[in-house]
């Protein structure tokens, strides 16, 4: 048995005992599991932090200018869409520019969320009660600086040590928030500068009782430069309870979609978290409707949020926020919230590591990884956020997998290793009626290093990835269990068809005369496809998940979805298709790879990784 399977069984036994463990009482101010950010006292200790950033403009648009009574109405709505939307959690901003949507005696009222006012009423009391009795928990969002775009906001006068602590003080004094909360606006300083302040929030919230956390820019980099000190805050006791590092990128980023840049910056950030401390990932919910050309995954899918919170749960990271409000009730962004809410149904599965373990194993990962990205960034925020990024990828060498997201049983999947024993070269119609001909099989590539030819690689994978979806529950199919057949493309095809199948994996490896090309592609019909173009959505579908799956697991470098119309085993196929090119066997390190049994391991693990992703949208 692999050392990676033991983990899981070791898991799942260890799960229940390592979060009662996690969650126990703990006198000590260190940041540990006791301090994470709380739901509510009813909260069982399995509950998923989903969380929803409500930010000043979300206040100009739903709670500026009203009355008591209507403002009251108007929060009720609020709340009952946050949990109508699955979430638990709501960051709530209360300062932004230097002002204060509550009685304060140190900042004037809100300019940007009350119209610099006294409305008449305490909203924060308001908003406290409510949520607290609607079992949502509330955070005070304080954009501590005032500072956005440049520069200080309302009174500049304000933005000091001293101001910025007592108004802290005087929240959590006079209202039963559950936590401060920093946003990412951190102006250029020196990093001892906004040590200071950190570690005086959080030793004003532990005199209350309350968790303090930041949600700095998901670009690590640019948080350095800025004097955020996410490696201190990270590594030392006694800054933060919790990090919810702005992720805002999917895994098919660049124009081309060949980057896997959500899940790199994941790595970066488990990485640095040393003291293990909870990480509540910001996910950018409101891309699905600005779709930037820069992130070609949020044009081809619509299912970015749920793929990255099952990351999240396969690295045992313990919740997520969402930006923001107004996208929840958005229609551009409601395919990707309805694909997450369907995740709801499977409770989080928490490994046996905690993210600082992971960081441990993964870091000679990432720090070779990061010797060969180059980073432009311009930073991210969680209220404007128009970064453009062009990172380099950074590989992930392991991801460890949840078993049994969903009754597996119920689909059927047909395999086709990839090539024969001999090919075939008389000819055959390269879809039904065409009169277009190609070779039934051809002869495939061999391994430069190893001499091994692709029809056995395809098949070695093909028997180990069946009987480890047997196991899941799932149905199989085979399209070969030998090497010495012969079955033409069109006719592998027709026996997936005929099978029932609900999906039609092609596994095959690569060649090129360029021996140093990497990379994994998957292919799929275009949707002017003549023989199935009603099967491109899904088949679409399959080649990311199956993709992303296996690259992140792998490490093996993505070279992202490729569409055609000239392949015989895609044209036949009446199911949703995909081939997947797993990599260069004309490349002596990735042939080396392939053929190695324990790594054939990890590829298995990709593979049934992303067939979970497909069908938990389905």
């Amino acid at each position: 048995m692999g050392k990676k399977k033991l983990s899981v069984i070791v898991s799942a036994i260890m799960s229940f005992i390592l979060l009662m463990f996690l969650w126990a009482p703990n006198t000590s101010l260190n940041a540990k599991a006791k301090d994470v950010m709380t739901l509510n006292a009813s909260s069982s200790i399995d509950t998923e932090v989903r969380a929803v950033w409500f930010s000043f403009r979300d206040w100009q648009k739903y709670l500026q200018g009203k009355d008591k009574d209507s403002f009251t109405k108007a929060f009720e709505t609020i709340t009952d869409n946050i949990l109508g939307a699955g979430c638990n959690t709501l960051i709530m901003h209360v300062r932004s520019h230097n002002d204060a949507v509550y009685p304060s005696k140190i900042y004037p009222w809100s300019t940007e969320m009350l119209m610099g006012t006294d409305p008449g009423y305490d909203p924060l009391k308001i908003m406290v009660d409510i949520a607290h009795k609607k079992g949502l928990s509330i955070h005070a969002w304080i954009n501590p600086y005032g500072f956005r775009n440049g520069e200080y906001c309302g009174d500049a006068s304000l933005a000091t040590h001293d101001n910025i602590v007592a108004g802290i003080d005087e929240i959590l004094r006079n209202y039963k928030v559950d936590g401060i909360h920093f946003d990412d606006y951190f102006p250029v300083m020196d990093a001892s500068v906004h040590n200071s302040l950190v570690a005086d929030v959080y030793k004003t919230c532990h005199k209350y009782g309350k968790v303090f956390g930041i949600s700095p820019t998901g670009n690590v980099d640019n948080n350095i430069a800025k004097g955020a000190d996410i490696v201190t805050w990270m590594s030392v006791p006694g800054y933060i309870d919790y990090i919810a590092p702005q992720i805002y990128w999917t895994n098919m980023y660049s124009r081309d979609g060949s980057v896997t840049l959500f899940s790199n910056r994941l790595l970066q950030w488990i990485t640095l978290n040393k003291l293990g401390l909870p990480m509540y990932v910001g996910l950018a919910l409101y891309m699905a409707e600005v779709k930037p050309a820069s992130d070609l995954g949020w044009s081809l899918s619509d299912a970015n949020i749920m793929y990255q919170v099952m990351e999240l749960r396969n690295n045992n990271q313990p919740g997520f926020i969402l930006y923001s409000y107004n996208s929840l009730l958005s229609p551009a962004c409601a395919a990707e919230l309805n694909h997450l809410k369907g995740l709801y149904n499977t409770p989080p599965l928490y490994g046996f590591d905690t993210a600082g373990d992971k960081a441990d194993d993964k870091e000679a990962a990432y720090e070779n990884a990061s010797d060969n990205t180059s980073d432009n960034t311009t930073g991210n925020n969680a209220v404007d956020n128009n970064a453009t990024d062009n990172d380099a990828d950074i590989n992930a060498t392991e991801n460890s997998q949840s078993d049994n997201i969903y009754n597996a049983h119920i689909y059927t999947i047909a395999i086709d290793p990839g090539h024969q024993a001999r090919g075939d070269y008389d000819k055959e119609p390269v879809g039904p009626g065409s009169s277009i001909m190609k070779t039934k099989v051809a002869g495939g590539t061999k391994g430069v290093s190893t001499g091994i030819p692709e029809y056995e690689l395809t098949l070695d994978i093909a028997l180990i990835l069946r009987d480890e979806l047997l196991l899941k529950g799932y149905n199989v199919v085979l399209v070969r269990e030998s090497n010495d057949v012969n079955i033409s493309n069109a006719e592998r095809a027709q026996l997936a068809n005929a099978s029932g199948a609900d999906i039609f994996i092609r596994l095959h490896a690569d060649g090129s005369d360029n021996s140093s090309v990497t990379g994994a592609t998957t292919l799929c019909q275009s949707p002017s496809n003549p023989y199935n173009a009603d099967m491109y959505q899904s088949s679409r579908l399959l080649s990311e998940c199956i993709l992303s799956g296996y690259t992140q697991v792998t490490g093996i470098k993505s070279r992202g979805v490729s569409e055609t119309d000239t392949m015989t085993g895609i044209n036949w196929s009446r199911v949703p298709v995909t081939i997947i090119e797993m990599g260069f066997m004309t490349n002596a390190s990735e042939d080396q790879k392939m053929n190695d049994d324990e790594f054939q391991k990890l590829m298995v693990e990709g593979l049934i990784y992303g067939i979970d992703m497909y069908f938990a949208q389905n």
